[in-house]
């Protein structure tokens, strides 16, 4: 499944520098490839493995939203990492693609916590 972090405030973004900087330090395992393919909303792109779970990631290009096909619970880690990377006065939404279920990740949140967003019906 695909799952979302997603600024409501559209009008700032995380730096692509900023992103790939955190990336390797944070994430060291990762694979990190920039825009790649030919879709113009995609910037940095990168892929992680742990365990048997897999995870492909892309940034939209403002900065703004990052795309997480993974198991709920990885997806849920990297969302909450992307928190720590947005300026604290910014709402980060988790939610999936579809926008069947989505709420806010507050600082201080566990990945529980962020898990328990998709799951709270």
């Amino acid at each position: 499944m695909t799952y979302l972090a997603v600024f409501e405030d559209q009008s700032r973004g995380v730096r692509r520098s900023d992103l790939i900087a955190a990336l390797e330090r944070d994430w060291p395992t990762a694979v990190i490839r920039e825009h790649q393919g030919s879709q113009e909303s995609r910037d940095v792109v990168w892929s992680y493995a742990e365990d048997s779970q897999e995870l492909e990631g892309y940034s939209h290009v403002d900065g703004t939203c990052i795309y997480l096909d993974s198991p709920l619970g990885l997806a849920a880690r990297f969302a909450l990492w992307f928190r720590g990377l947005v300026p604290a006065d910014i709402d980060l939404v988790f939610c999936d693609d579809g926008y069947s279920f989505g709420g806010s990740i507050e600082t201080g949140m566990s990945v529980d916590d962020v898990i328990a967003i998709a799951t709270v019906s």
